[in-house]
């Protein structure tokens, strides 16, 4: 995933989990942005999103 925020808009009714299994995001660090709140992914990984929700995805950059 290039790094920045990715709004993405849900095509059709599903949890979390679903969304990100087929955006093959479900182990990479991110934090997702949904209905103007901040979550870990495995905080809401069942909530059901509604087909037309927009979501963002925020990566996660750690250096040192």
């Amino acid at each position: 995933m290039k790094a920045g925020i990715v709004e993405t808009k849900v095509k059709e009714d599903r949890t979390v989990g679903e969304l990100l299994d087929d955006l093959q995001l479900s182990s990479a660090p991110i934090l997702l942005e949904v209905g103007g709140e901040i979550f870990y992914p495995d905080q809401i990984k069942a909530r059901t999103l509604k087909k037309g929700e927009r979501i963002a995805i925020i990566p996660l950059i750690a250096g040192g």
